[in-house]
């Protein structure tokens, strides 16, 4: 494992693959809409080389996910190798509050909020690809 696959680098990410974990780092401003999703859930497939995957989500700066992306998300079908996700927040406050809200809100897939990269990703790959 922990092999570095390739590195992708998008107007509004950039993108890298070690091995299950598809790490996001997004851009200042960054919106998030039917085409970027899709775009992303494509290059985290291929560069998992079309394995289960895990993601890690640098959301330390402002983005906006449009409700068309929202969407796209909320359907595992539109993701079926995807197996959950970490989120990297600014600090205790937002993490505290993603992780509430994510608690009632049921999400379909693992989904935690941090604010240390180093547990978020041993979170993830605690968690079962199959």
């Amino acid at each position: 494992m922990n092999k570095i696959i390739n590195e992708i680098e998008l107007p509004y990410a950039s993108i890298v693959c070690i091995e299950p974990v598809v790490y996001f780092t997004y851009k200042e401003g960054a919106e998030l809409g039917f085409p970027e999703i899709r775009e992303l859930i494509a290059y985290a497939e291929k560069l998992s080389e079309y394995k289960p995957y895990v993601t890690f989500a640098d959301a330390r700066v402002n983005i906006n996910v449009t409700n068309e992306g929202k969407r796209i998300l909320a359907d595992v079908k539109n993701m079926p190798l995807f197996r959950g996700t970490a989120a990297l927040v600014n600090n205790s406050i937002y993490k505290h509050a993603v992780n509430f809200l994510s608690y009632y809100d049921r999400p379909k897939y693992p989904f935690r909020a941090f604010t240390l990269k180093e547990e978020a990703v041993n979170w993830l790959l605690s968690l079962p690809l199959e």
